[in-house]
């Protein structure tokens, strides 16, 4: 039995938006920024191109749609693991900090470490990334908006970059350096 085709199937502009994005990103992973055409992603949803541009207008419309898609799930990850955290201070940084030494993936098949690779190569992205990050500083000031969790957070995407260099996409961290880490985001008593 073929696929229905476009005038057979039921109407479901999320899940064609999600498509496009879900595409975008493999072909991210798989092909880098430079190589990202829109040809290529309409291909891989297995959409027009009218369909991919009634959705994203521009090719920077549809690589903004695959950051939001991405620091959405990077805000998810964290607030689930702020939620398992009882102690206030520190919570977003410790979070952000345990995001590290994990193997992400979006959406259970593309890599983020393979999509932040991009993310290096162009200062538009970098900034968008950056201030995706000051906005989340802010919304936790009270707790987090301090020197050691500064230095803490600044350590991470040094740990982060690392792991760019490392096959299983691992930080290679000693258990007494990460808890140093963690112990720097913790009140003083």
């Amino acid at each position: 039995m073929s696929p229905p085709t476009a005038y057979e199937r039921k109407k479901d502009p999320e899940g064609v938006r999600a498509a496009i994005i879900d595409a975008a990103m493999a072909v991210l992973a798989d092909k880098g920024l430079a190589r990202l055409t829109i040809d290529g992603v309409a291909s891989a949803a297995g959409v027009t191109k009218g369909g991919l541009f009634h959705h994203f207008p521009t090719k920077d419309a549809l690589i903004d749609g695959v950051l939001e898609s991405m620091t959405a799930f990077a805000e998810a990850s964290i607030e689930a693991e702020m939620a398992q955290d009882p102690e206030p201070y520190g919570r977003f940084t410790r979070a952000y900090l345990n995001g590290v030494f994990v193997k992400h993936c979006i959406r259970d098949s593309v890599s983020s470490h393979a999509l932040c690779l991009s993310m290096i190569a162009d200062p538009t992205l970098q900034d968008r990334w950056a201030a995706w990050v000051d906005g989340q500083v802010r919304r936790h000031a009270a707790t987090d908006d301090n020197v050691p969790c500064r230095i803490v957070r600044l350590a991470a995407d040094g740990i982060w970059l690392s792991t760019m260099r490392s096959a299983a996409g691992v930080a290679d961290v000693s258990p007494d350096v990460r808890g140093a880490m963690i112990a720097m985001t913790r009140a003083s008593p």
